[in-house]
């Protein structure tokens, strides 16, 4: 089950619980992580005791900005998940890559996950690390690196960005989106770059729910949802859209920004790609 944690912040944070214990997703500045400790000291059923991983859609600072602060109060077992990408970026051995669309993606967003910040300390974060700019993300320093461990490290390594960049200017097809089992109860992760080189999201196909990170944004009460604008590759994100629509049913999406997208039928069949 996955519960939503309310007012968190720019980016939503989400709780799933399951036979597992609790799993957090996306603790996005010091204030997110201190609404996260409050769910889910106020929740019947939960402790801190029962978490077992802290993980991220994507290497952004306003999803990975708290995880330090949330770590400090869980038990020394608990770990934290990233992609395994994340490991070039913090051994300096590959870089952050480049957002577009800062105009038309990002600042419509932004205006409206002003819903949800309600105190100074969500735009507080503990490090700089995870800023798409230049000159700014070779800033990947963590805190807790001694406590991370990383997914999507078997078999071939993911495709970097410039052979990503290659296959589109070739006009080549993408390769399938790479599925594993997460750890955690039924859940597996999906890679879905596009928004990142980074970005994954976590489905279930028992509960037939998805949280998807910043590959669709739904800005609007009771809305569609629609493909996020602000991404590193227009082409990827599409495609890792396609790919989800034509493999996967969904009931509920859980964006990175906005508000819940749900559909009996298949949710992500109400999302707008960039041409509708």
């Amino acid at each position: 089950m996955i519960h939503a944690v309310p007012n968190c912040g720019l980016a939503r944070s989400y709780v799933v619980s399951g036979k597992d214990g609790l799993m957090v997703v996306d603790v996005g500045s010091v204030g997110t992580a201190e609404d996260v400790l409050d769910y889910i000291k106020s929740q019947p059923g939960m402790s801190l005791n029962m978490v077992k991983y802290i993980t991220a859609t994507h290497f952004h600072i306003d999803h990975i900005g708290g995880v330090g602060r949330f770590l400090a109060s869980c038990p020394p077992p608990v770990r934290v998940l990233f992609h395994n990408l994340v490991k070039g970026y913090l051994e300096e051995k590959a870089r952050i890559s480049l957002i577009g669309n800062w105009c038309v993606g990002l600042l419509p967003a932004t205006l409206v996950s002003f819903r949800y910040v309600n105190k100074i300390s969500h735009f507080q974060f503990e490090t700089p690390a995870g800023i798409p700019l230049p000159g700014l993300r070779n800033i990947v320093k963590l805190p807790y690196e001694e406590r991370i461990n990383y997914f999507g490290t078997e078999g071939d390594p993911p495709l970097s960005n410039a052979a990503l960049f290659e296959r589109q200017n070739k006009g080549t097809v993408f390769p399938a989106l790479k599925r594993y089992p997460l750890g955690f109860d039924q859940w597996e992760v999906i890679e879905t770059p596009g928004h990142t080189e980074d970005s994954v999201c976590f489905f279930n196909a028992m509960s037939e729910e998805l949280i998807c990170g910043d590959l669709i944004v739904n800005m609007e009460k009771n809305g569609r949802g629609r493909l996020n604008r602000f991404c590193w590759s227009k082409a990827a994100i599409v495609n890792s859209y396609e790919s989800l629509l034509a493999s996967i049913s969904v009931k509920t999406i859980y964006p990175g920004h906005g508000d819940l997208v749900r559909d009996e039928d298949n949710a992500m069949k109400r999302v707008c790609s960039f041409n509708n």
